[in-house]
């Protein structure tokens, strides 16, 4: 049985106890590697990591900057890298080492080996770096905090636009507000058509009109330290490219098959909601009742989940609703918007939707179509905002508003389902 990481990291003193149980409660809440966990939170070294991770997979490890071979990076198509979590490495002849998120996954060893067609050498190295690397080298995202919008890009290309606040929580929008900060279809039409797509830039401080951004290192979007030189291959990698076998390719690989969209799950009354909340045993389970329990009353749903200053699609359902298109939100707190609001005042929102940039990207997110109005939830644990919850009636619907009691009671408790999943790991 393969020893916990969690286990070889206190062992080589890498952390201390009280890390790993903040790291699991970030787990409980945000999901996650406890490995990518422990670097979010600052409570671990990136090497000290990867050491952890060579001696429990039994591989060699990687960690800081590392310089990929174009040529090892040419034999693997971007898919099949972004798909099985791994970047070429290194590359002699027919032999391939690549870096590895889980390099014991014989499955994902036999996708790579069948598809570079060469025998792969397996390294490890944290996810985090792996995703650094991915991003570099195929361009593929994958953030492990939510990133910001660039509103000032939006501004440029679309010209100067209002920009009203939020209505008062808990209130249908402000009825004494002029009509033009209220969004309409075709505001939404005009606002995302002439921008065509938002901007994506990482977190960047406000500063002085005309002062020139300085550069970022890769790393500085997933947080990692830049090392002070490039790491070098590992001896026992240099010694099995000059000779010893890897993975060979099989002969046939039988692809697994593609995951198709299901049908949506039956919706569930607020009694049912209730009881599969006291049961839940992690958070994915909360995220598929709370939708399902909307889909009762709302055309649209969506789960955000706030963290480092941003909120990121974590899960939605409804009419036009994506899951791909979920996973790509990323709003900026501090950005005018409904969920903004939300998060600040820590009270809900009902009322009709105000014309800024994050509200729009919002909308975008979930198919398109202004609502008449729109349902947004704080959802506390650990005593702050660690999910916002928006829900719909679809375009031109207008939220029931019996509905919302129901929802603030289920917000409170989804909180108690999270305070029971966190007493568990304590």
């Amino acid at each position: 049985m393969r020893t916990r990481l969690g286990e070889l990291l206190l062992r080589a003193g890498a952390c201390t106890p009280a890390a790993i149980r903040d790291a699991l409660e970030n787990q409980v809440i945000f999901g996650g590697r406890l490995g990518t966990n422990l670097l979010e939170l600052g409570a671990v070294d990136e090497g000290a990591l990867a050491r952890a991770l060579g001696q429990q997979h039994g591989v060699p490890a990687l960690s800081g900057e590392v310089r990929l071979e174009p040529e090892a990076v040419a034999v693997l198509r971007a898919e099949v890298a972004d798909r099985c979590d791994v970047v070429p490495f290194l590359l002699a002849g027919r032999r391939l080492a690549v870096l590895a998120v889980d390099p014991s996954d014989l499955r994902v060893l036999d996708e790579v080996a069948f598809a570079a067609g060469r025998e792969v050498h397996a390294l490890v190295a944290p996810e985090a770096r792996v995703w650094a690397l991915l991003r570099r080298a195929y361009g593929i995202e994958r953030q492990l905090r939510g990133i910001e919008v660039d509103f000032d890009s939006v501004r440029r290309a679309a010209g100067p636009a209002r920009v009203a606040p939020a209505a008062p929580s808990g209130t249908p929008g402000s009825p004494g507000s002029p009509a033009a900060d209220l969004m309409t279809e075709d505001d939404f039409d005009a606002v995302y058509g002439r921008t065509g797509a938002f901007a994506l830039a990482g977190a960047a401080p406000a500063r002085a009109a005309g002062e020139e951004l300085p550069e970022l290192p890769e790393e500085a979007i997933l947080e990692l330290e830049p090392a002070d030189e490039v790491a070098a291959p590992p001896p026992e990698v240099l010694a099995a490219l000059s000779g010893r076998a890897g993975h060979a390719p099989p002969a046939r690989l039988v692809p697994a098959a593609p995951a198709r969209p299901g049908p949506e799950p039956s919706p569930l009354d607020f009694r049912e909601a209730v009881r599969f909340l006291e049961g839940v045993e992690e958070r994915g389970a909360i995220a598929r009742t709370v939708l399902r329990h909307a889909r009762s009353r709302f055309r649209r749903a969506l789960l955000l989940t706030i963290q480092h200053g941003a909120a990121r699609g974590w899960a939605g359902m409804g009419d036009g609703v994506s899951a791909d298109a979920v996973r790509r939100l990323r709003l900026p707190l501090g950005a005018p918007g409904i969920v903004d609001t939300v998060v600040r005042t820590r009270a809900h929102f009902l009322g009709p939707i105000p014309k800024t940039e994050a509200n729009v990207l919002l909308l975008k997110r979930l198919g398109g179509g202004v609502p008449a109005n729109a349902l947004v939830l704080p959802i506390l644990a650990r005593g702050r905002v660690v999910n916002v919850f928006y829900a719909d009636a679809g375009r031109g619907g207008l939220v029931d508003a019996g509905a919302v009691g129901e929802l603030l009671i289920l917000a409170t408790r989804i909180s108690q389902s999270y305070e029971a999943l966190l007493a568990r790991v304590r």
